[in-house]
């Protein structure tokens, strides 16, 4: 593809929309995380993923936020911080834009060299392929033409033995006049043509067509396929001179058997299934990264560490909840801090309170929000209506955004995750608290891009 093409494929994987249902303090947060990720890709060498985080987060702040039905409730502060970065963020983009468009311009050219080294490649294979076809070609033509002169000398020698002449005898001179009796004693009428080369009447042959003495023609000489013999040869009557040195062996069809099949089994140069396959190049990926979830790793004391904070709650049946912060780093995320903010809980839901220090501790650890992890005292391993709501506002903007379930009942823990369904029918939903939702197709199952790591420490800050 060329640079205005791969440009506009980055450009369209920055689209972003706004959904009001959203807190829009939720998208000021994944503003400031876009910028984090989009500085460690940068770092990286991975110059197209970092650029397209730099223009979602412009088309967030210049064009989407400002639809939001709180829009008006953002802080005067808060919306001059962020036109501030805004006009950084745009600098950075531009400039990113160049280095791409160069890059891209560069790989190009040499695509288009190698385009050219491959079609000249796959002209010269279909040259030969066609100089092989017609090299077979020939061959058969030439073993057809000796097995037909078989076939002719076969009929030839069967003539002279039906006349009692052996074929294999020399001619003799005579002293006689040419035109004496003798002399056409002598010498074995010339053969007809059209007899010789008409199969032989049953009579001929004895009275039987198979078997002894008597067998037939067909039996006697085999069938082939060959041309090229003269009417002089019968005119003299001695049988057709050749090199039976250069006599090919037989067709594997049979003895004396011409397969005409044989030509159909050549390869054809219109068939395109014997042409090599051209890559589609157009097809080149747009990032460096997968598309999919990114990995997120997570150190297995996570849970022993997050139980013993939450017991005092635990014991009286009261839910405890914390949010995971990490790195992000060769495309994975890796859960390094475990922050227990301020919040209120009771037996079935806790509710998180101090957002804006719980995100200044995000920006002074320089970590990004990558999960959150809450506890449930008396029921097992899922994702109620409430859960479900609060996950949907953070993966909807983190798509790898893990929600860990601590069952203390069952003494079970779940790494869960909102599927397809779930993201599609939670988003659509504007209902509140507790509420029924579908049970098919699941709304979420297992976090599969979650691993566990047994040699991570984690760093546990409690906020409350």
């Amino acid at each position: 593809m060329d640079s205005k093409t791969r440009l506009k494929k980055l450009a369209d994987a920055a689209t972003i929309k706004i959904e009001t249902n959203i807190p829009i303090r939720r998208y000021y947060r994944s503003g400031n995380e876009m910028l984090k990720m989009a500085r460690v890709y940068d770092d990286e060498g991975n110059m197209e993923a970092a650029y397209v985080l730099y223009l979602k987060y412009i088309s967030l702040f210049l064009e989407k936020i400002k639809n939001h039905k709180d829009f008006a409730m953002v802080l005067p502060a808060e919306k001059k911080k962020t036109n501030q970065t805004l006009k950084l963020v745009l600098s950075i983009s531009e400039e990113m834009k160049n280095k791409l468009k160069k890059r891209y311009e560069e790989e190009y050219e040499v695509w288009l060299i190698e385009e050219e080294e491959r079609k000249r490649k796959l002209e010269e294979e279909h040259r030969k392929l066609i100089e092989e076809q017609r090299r077979r070609a020939a061959e058969e033509r030439e073993r057809a033409d000796m097995i037909e002169k078989d076939r002719q000398l076969a009929i030839w020698t069967q003539a002279q033995i039906d006349k009692g002449l052996d074929p294999d005898a020399p001619e003799q001179p005579s002293s006689q006049p040419a035109g004496s009796p003798a002399h056409q004693g002598s010498y074995p009428d010339p053969p007809n043509f059209e007899e010789a080369t008409a199969p032989p009447r049953y009579d001929d042959l004895g009275g039987s067509l198979s078997g002894g003495e008597g067998r037939g023609l067909d039996a006697a000489y085999p069938t082939a396929a060959m041309s090229g013999l003269s009417m002089d040869n019968f005119s003299s009557g001695q049988p057709p001179t050749y090199d039976r040195s250069a006599k090919p062996s037989a067709p594997s069809g049979g003895a004396g058997t011409y397969n005409s099949a044989s030509y159909s089994s050549l390869p054809s140069a219109s068939n395109s299934r014997d042409m090599p396959s051209i890559p589609d190049r157009s097809m080149k990926p747009v990032f460096g990264h997968d598309t999919g979830q990114r990995p997120v790793i997570v150190p297995t004391k996570l849970i022993t560490r997050f139980l013993e904070l939450a017991k005092p709650n635990s014991d009286r049946n009261v839910e405890t909840l914390g949010m995971l912060g990490g790195k992000l780093s060769k495309n994975k995320f890796t859960v390094t801090h475990l922050l227990i903010p301020k919040q209120t809980g009771q037996s079935d839901r806790c509710d998180l309170q101090g957002h804006e220090e719980l995100g200044d501790t995000y920006d002074s650890e320089d970590i990004i929000l990558v999960g959150w992890i809450h506890t449930h005292p008396a029921y097992d391993v899922f994702l109620s209506s409430v859960d479900m709501h609060n996950q949907y506002e953070y993966q909807n903007m983190l798509n790898e955004f893990v929600a860990v379930v601590c069952s203390i009942k069952f003494n079970e823990t779940g790494y869960l995750t909102l599927t397809d369904a779930g993201m599609e029918e939670i988003g659509k939903c504007t209902q509140e608290n507790f509420h029924p939702h579908s049970k098919t197709p699941a709304l979420f199952g297992d976090a599969a891009h979650v691993v566990q790591d047994d040699n991570l420490d984690i760093k546990v800050m409690d906020l409350r």
